[in-house]
């Protein structure tokens, strides 16, 4: 028997390892073994915890969306990686969110138990001088249509080239069309890349 290829996918702010998208890749992407795990608003312990866990469980492709994108953008792992409409200046962008600096819950249920949390503007400072490791391999879906971050197209490009993908299927929220087999935009690039 072949062994199935591994991915590891990252939610985004305020998600969990049981966000719709991890749900629905789990149940849809049968040749897939789907990783995931809860990380937090603090990037060094989150992109150390994903380095980690590549390592140790030989993961094949990063992929995350949103501050998860930016997560897999970071993350110094030399292997595949999607990032999907990924909060490339977290610093800035989540700074206008009215979650900044009020306790709010995570919109699902978490792995630890701990169900609220708060974010402040001081957090955001942990995000300033974090680099991106951008390799051949990597690879951004992004979109026009993105309500809460805004067209980051030209920037997607800079960062990596030809490998800046644009889908037509997504705002910022991540929709089952995107995710559908064969013919969703994830599946395309993501067959592109196993």
């Amino acid at each position: 028997m072949i062994a199935k290829k591994k991915l590891l996918y990252i939610h985004g702010f305020r998600s969990s390892a049981m966000s719709s998208t991890i749900l629905n890749i789990k149940a849809n992407y049968h040749d897939l073994d789907v990783h995931a795990f809860d990380v937090t608003h603090h990037p060094v312990e989150s992109i150390q915890k994903i380095e980690d866990y590549v390592n140790e469980h030989e993961i094949d492709v990063l992929a995350g969306s949103s501050l998860g994108g930016y997560y897999t953008l970071c993350a110094k792992v030399d292997i595949p990686k999607i990032a999907v409409n990924p909060a490339i200046n977290p610093e800035n962008s989540l700074s206008f969110l009215p979650e900044i600096g009020n306790e709010v819950e995570y919109y699902n249920e978490r792995a630890d138990g701990v169900q609220t949390f708060t974010c402040n503007l001081s957090d955001l400072d942990e995000f300033r001088g974090i680099e991106k490791h951008i390799t051949a391999v990597t690879h951004i879906i992004g979109s026009d249509k993105d309500e809460l971050l805004g067209d980051l197209r030209d920037q997607y490009r800079e960062l990596v080239g030809d490998n800046f993908h644009e889908s037509s299927q997504l705002g910022h929220r991540i929709t089952p069309e995107f995710l559908e087999i064969p013919n969703g935009d994830f599946y395309k690039i993501l067959s592109k890349i196993l």
